[in-house]
């Protein structure tokens, strides 16, 4: 049943284009373009690919002819690449005229072999070849209170300032004092100024001779532009900068120093000017006394000196623009109150009303309040009469604060609230009652107001009817009695549960009217973070999480879709929601994503283009026009989850004839930084939606609903309930004791908000949907609390839904063990859990593209899935992660600059074994030539600081079985790890110099190479043992010798075997145990099969007890974990599931021996514990299969081998048979050797029947 499944899935994958049959022999089929079966949005010089079928034996293509049209099929007005000799059908570059921007092309390939000859045509269609092409679309979004997007990008095109100094851009550590005089234009009369500025390291900031303001002192403030507003005189204004340069932290000696400034200065009639830091800034290096004030003359000082451009010099771009407007009131100045009781804080079960009237000041608009709110028990809270929200329905909700955020108007403001007390759950009787309210009143000018609960709020035992009314007179109430604040006892300090605020994304919407017959449509778009785009009330595509998250100053990717059926004639609509991602990330963490250089509140870049059937097109384009509100995704976190109010929503917005009342224009934005290309991996889908196996309730309100499977996604949830009821929804890979979900982020790696949704209902009264756009979780469970029912939820309420790159297979593997089988299939589960735009380490707790995890799954990525196009992308993140464009890649890819010049050469070495691998697997040469200088200028920098030739590394072999669970290096020499992997890249920028014919830098590679294994021997390599030490090391380390062998290290053969041997007899003193982490585990099954050891292996691999993969099935996991033990935080972790490769290559025994599988090595390793296995691989040739049984001294071997490639076949035994029949050259096949290992015979293309009897 199984390989039937797999047939289908190839057979889906492969058939997506015309086939044209000239010869029954010989057929085509999946035609693709850069990887892809009729792809939109090519911006790459496109190469062909396509494969070969044929009935007949021993088939290679002698030669291709390769036809581009603009008018149809067949045609070759475009391009005739001739024909062309050569048996290569993957991966053809076009080598015709440069092609044309947003345009469909008909390519058509003709092939002949010596069977017959075949067609076979489809098409592709390019996207943007240029940044002109983009034309008059802008970047746009939400109107923000918070910085000018002109003065943002002023500071972004301004340059970095300094006094002249010698050593340029450092100098000494001294303090240097800077001036600017700014004359008002005539007819212009100044008002005020914004003002960022960072100076590298500290300033004091004067306008006028006033201080404005100093920089903070912390570490690297420079990082952080600082943000000042200021009043200026109507003419002349001085700005003055007195700035300090500290010594450097390594030498002690001279530093970076520079400032770099923009200022924006607003008019009397509105209208604006600004200036940057530049040459014509004064300077000077001896600070007068009162060098601030205007009435120093400054004529003699000298010009300021240009240092570089912003995102250039030691700087890049590393400096951060905070534009988050995020409330600041917080409940610190709070008071807890209550109605007067006779034993405060204890009060009767009883509701109380309160309500606190805020007049509106005088010249004062209100906008809106952010408003922090609890009471023990519950609330219910209404603002000039309207509900807003009520607490969430679970145990102790008191205990964090709620937010809301209301849109205010008017000459005062009522809050209200219904306050809730439950008796004492031990008593029945009093219990501690209170409401404890912060409120940020915000005005349109800007400026806030805060209100607080204090005693001056009133308060009513009975709650009369009407009593959240304006109209209601509360005149006879009484004053709330003041608990005391914020802290005080039996409450303590309570903090508000997200602290996160409301970002809410923007709905944007642009109505157009098509009078024409369409013949396309095409949509081209990008975002500075997600964009889920819909016309006319329907999805443009099932893309999801898109477009994918890179390192948005260097580049940023766009989409292009295909949206003809989308379109009608007459009024349509297109509209957009968007989302934060990496780029406009809100929440603190460890890994500074809020910081990011790139920051930005979400911004979207479209062009719709339309051709009409009379020849004519029109484009309709992102730009001011365009309508934009505030819709009901009220906060998105990739990391924390999603606040979703549907109260907010805009039902029919993406529809013609929709009512904007309440919408106002977008604004233009700068949007992010880097170059605009097309998204070729392929696109983050829904792939699976899957119904729980059980709904309980373990505590009272809580139901958790468990799925088959850990996955990676969200959870689509149908409930019907009233109006702002709370919906809190977690999610986890573990359950606690008491049943609930473990959903906590156990290494405070983020500030607020993690793995948790909220949905407040609009009560419609007819069941509502929520289903989040833009974050994923990792989970097995999800917890609902607040539940608005008295029907528990069923299976039907909650719908876990599976979202991944929609890699397709590309590889299968089953055999007669359900052991390997059910790690083959977690095994692959995990690795689409952990691809969204990156592969990732985890899709629960960091979401990070470390680069060591990539590393070490490759290989099992190319042997499984189509993952050639991610991992090509995810190779230009590594090189985009180098500071300044040199040095070691990051170690987490794309970066927000944490973790910069990491020293860890395990970790980086994936920057050259992943394109590496990627020609191997597929045969691409583009990607070795894309990052090929900076590949050669990485190793070489990881050579110079290896200090006679031995490495050392903060990354080992992470998580051995004696580590924490936590995670951590194992207790070894790191030294002798990362000096085999400086090795091994070495050996390999050898083999890409020799590919790429750089015949100098190759021969070169090879000298460094053997002098790091001379060196590695030298030191490592114990005389008396045989095998290799580290210094103070525990004990024997399996990780050691592993490495040494599969890197080629190893000085001889007899060294090899005593190394080898040393690691087995570790692995069986252990009771047939591993005692490896990341980098071992990749190599100990292939390793100890290929030294004579393949049944030591397999009985490794068979393991059910710790530490082992077995162990992990055995406690029921169905995917890999971080660590070893049952306490592993991650249960959804690749790095330690990498048996996938000993699977492909021994077991079934596929191993490729030239580049893209064109030769092979077929020689399963038949171990006494084994039956059968099968295995099949799409390589670019084609299908190629691996199917073996053993039965009593019998061995069958049928493979099949695609059009193009010549297998190597070994089959043990004495005499050979093929299809029953002795072996016949004239059957094309030929007897190679005949040895210990069996009888080994060279075949071509087709389907073969091996037989063998045992000797």
């Amino acid at each position: 049943m199984l390989k039937e499944n797999l047939g289908f899935l190839l057979l889906a994958f492969v058939g997506f284009c015309e086939i044209l049959v000239a010869n029954a022999a010989i057929t085509l089929s999946s035609l693709q373009v850069e990887n892809q079966v009729a792809p939109v949005g090519i911006d790459v010089k496109p190469r062909f690919s396509w494969i070969i079928s044929s009935t007949q034996r021993g088939i290679a293509q002698t030669s291709y002819q390769i036809l581009v049209s603009k008018s149809q099929a067949g045609n070759s007005d475009v391009w005739n690449s001739g024909v062309v000799a050569s048996p290569k059908p993957y991966l053809i570059e076009y080598a015709g005229p440069a092609l044309s921007s947003d345009t469909k092309y008909f390519w058509s390939i003709n092939i002949v072999t010596p069977a017959g000859s075949a067609s076979a045509s489809s098409e592709f269609t390019t996207g943007m070849l240029a940044s002109s092409d983009w034309g008059s679309s802008l970047w746009i979004g939400k109107p923000t209170q918070g910085l000018p997007d002109a003065l943002v990008s002023a500071f972004r095109s301004a340059s970095w300032i300094w006094t002249s100094e010698t050593g340029a851009p450092n100098a000494p550590a001294e303090d240097r004092a800077f001036r600017k005089t700014f004359t008002s234009p005539g007819g212009k009369v100044a008002t005020s100024a914004l003002v960022l500025l960072s100076v590298d390291d500290r300033f004091s900031f004067y306008v006028n001779g006033n201080l404005v303001g100093s920089s903070p002192t912390t570490l690297d403030v420079w990082k952080t532009a600082q943000k000042f507003t200021v009043p200026l005189a109507s003419g002349s204004n001085l700005f003055a900068i007195r700035g300090t340069n500290l010594a450097d932290v390594a030498t002690g000696g001279a530093g970076p120093a520079g400032v770099l400034a923009a200022i924006q200065i607003t008019f009397s009639d509105g209208t604006t000017s600004t200036i940057t830091s530049d040459a014509s800034w004064r300077s000077i290096k001896s600070i007068p006394t009162n060098f601030q004030s205007p009435s120093l003359d400054d004529s003699q000082w000298a010009a300021a000196t240009v240092i570089s451009a912003y995102g250039s010099g030691p700087w890049g771009t590393q400096v951060a623009v905070l534009t988050d407007t995020a409330p600041t009131v917080s409940l610190s100045d709070s008071t807890w109150i209550w109605s007067s009781e006779s034993a405060s804080p204890n009060a009767p079960a009883q509701p109380r009303a309160f309500r606190k009237t805020f007049p509106t000041p005088s010249g004062k608009t209100v906008k809106s309040a952010f408003v922090l709110l609890t009471v023990d028990d519950g609330f219910t809270f209404y603002v000039n009469g309207a509900l807003v929200g009520s607490s969430p329905n679970q145990t102790d909700a008191w205990k964090s604060a709620q937010p809301f955020t209301v849109t205010l108007s008017g000459a005062s403001t009522l809050f209200a609230v219904r306050g809730n007390n439950l008796p004492d759950v031990t008593s029945g009787g009093d219990s501690p009652a209170g409401l404890l309210a912060a409120i940020q009143i915000t005005y349109t000018d800007g400026s806030t107001s805060n209100v607080f609960s204090d005693s001056s709020w009133k308060v009513s035992k009975t709650v009369p009817s009407g009593f959240e009314l304006p109209s209601t007179d509360d005149s006879s109430w009484a004053a709330a009695t003041s608990l005391g604040k914020n802290g005080v006892s039996p409450w303590g300090t309570v903090a508000a549960s997200d602290a996160l605020g409301e970002h809410p994304a923007p709905l944007l919407r642009k109505e157009f009217t098509i009078s024409k017959t369409i013949s396309f449509a095409r949509l081209h778009y990008s975002a500075g973070g997600y964009a889920s785009i819909s016309i006319n009330g329907v999805p443009a595509s099932d893309h999801v999480l898109t477009p994918g998250f890179t390192k948005y100053d260097t580049q940023t990717q766009y989409v292009s879709l295909d949206v003809t059926s989308k379109l009608k004639s007459g009024a349509n609509a297109i509209g957009a929601e968007l989302g934060r991602s990496h780029y406009g990330s809100t929440q603190g963490s460890v890994w500074n994503w809020n910081t990011a250089s790139w920051h930005g509140e979400p911004a979207l870049r479209a062009v719709l283009s339309i051709g009409f059937t009379d020849g004519t097109t029109t484009r309709v384009v992102s730009d001011a026009s365009w309508q934009v509100i505030e819709g009901p995704t009220r906060l998105d976190d990739v990391f924390g989850g999603e606040n979703y109010d549907a109260s907010f929503a805009q039902p029919g917005f993406d529809r013609a004839g929709f009512t904007t009342t309440g919408w106002s224009n977008a604004q233009s934005m700068g949007g992010p930084k880097g170059v605009l290309v097309n998204q070729l991996q392929p696109p983050t889908r829904v792939v699976q939606s899957m119904t729980p196996v059980s709904v309980t309730q373990p505590v009272n309100g809580i139901f958790v609903a468990a799925f088959e499977r850990v996955v990676a996604g969200w959870a689509r949830i149908t409930v019907t309930g009233p109006k702002k009821s709370m919906l809190t929804i977690h999610f986890g890979e573990k359950l606690k004791a008491d049943g609930t979900v473990i959903f906590e982020d156990s290494n405070h790696y983020y500030a607020n908000n993690f793995q948790t949704d909220r949905f407040w209902l609009a009560g419609t009264g007819s069941p509502e949907i929520f289903e989040p756009k833009f974050s994923y979780k990792g989970y097995q469970y999800v917890q609902i609390q607040g539940w608005p029912s008295s029907t528990p939820p069923t299976t039907a309420n909650i719908v876990g839904q599976v979202v991944h790159d929609d890699l397709q297979p590309r590889g299968g593997f089953q055999s007669s063990n359900d052991l390997l089988n059910k790690l083959h299939k977690a095994s692959t589960f995990t690795m689409l859990n952990n691809v969204h735009s990156i592969p990732e380490d985890c899709p629960t707790f960091e979401k990070n593209g470390w680069s060591g995890d990539a590393m070490l799954g490759t290989e099992m990525f190319l042997s499984n899935f189509n993952a050639e196009n991610l991992l090509a992308k995810y190779s230009r993140d590594l090189d985009e992660s180098r500071p300044n464009g040199s040095g070691p890649p990051g170690v987490i890819a794309p970066d927000s600059g944490w973790g910069a010049n990491n020293h860890s050469p395990t970790w980086h070495s994936a920057f050259i074994f992943i394109p590496w691998w990627l020609y191997q697997y597929r045969g691409d040469r583009r990607v070795l030539e894309d990052h090929y200088d900076s590949m050669k200028n990485y190793v070489a920098f990881e050579l110079a600081r290896s200090p006679n030739n031995i490495a050392s590394t903060g990354l080992g072999d992470w998580v051995t079985p004696e580590t924490s669970p936590a995670g951590g290096n194992p207790p070894e020499d790191l030294r002798v790890s990362a000096t085999a992997y400086l090795y091994q890249m070495l050996t390999t920028m050898n083999q890409v110099a020799t590919v790429l014919n750089k015949a100098s830098d190759a021969s070169t590679f090879s000298s460094q190479a053997t002098n790091v294994r001379n060196a590695f021997n030298q030191l490592f390599l114990n005389k008396g043992t045989g095998y290799y030490v580290g210094s103070g090391d525990s004990g024997y380390r399996q990780t050691h010798n592993l490495l040494a062998l599969a890197f080629g290290l190893v000085p001889n053969a007899t060294t090899a075997k005593v190394v080898a041997d040393s690691i087995a007899q570790d692995v069986v003193s252990r009771n047939t145990h591993l005692n490896t982490g990341a980098l071992g585990t990749k190599y100990i099954l292939p390793v100890l099969s290929e030294h004579g050891h393949a049944d030591t292996a397999f009985a490794l691999s068979q393991q059910t007890t710790f530490p082992s993969w077995g162990f992990w099935i055995a406690n029921g996991a169905n995917t890999m974990w971080e660590h070893w033990a049952l306490e592993a935080r991650s249960r959804d972790h690749l790095f330690l599931g990498t048996f996938e490769d000993w699977l492909y290559k021994h077991m079934a025994g596929i191993q490729s021996t030239s580049v893209a599988f064109e030769k092979v090595n077929i020689a399963p390793v038949l171990t006494g514990f084994l039956d059968s296995a099968h295995a099949w691989m799409l390589t670019p040739f084609g299908n190629l299969t691996v199917d073996w049984t053993k039965s009593g001294g019998n061995v069958n071997v049928n493979v099949g081998v695609p059009v193009g490639v010549t297998a190597t076949v070994t089959v043990p035994g004495a005499q050979i048979l093929e299809g029953g029949k002795p072996v016949a050259p004239d059957g094309g096949i030929k007897i190679m050797e005949i040895g210990s290992q069996g009888i080994q015979v060279s075949v071509g293309s087709g389907t073969y029947s091996f037989s063998s009897v045992a000797k």
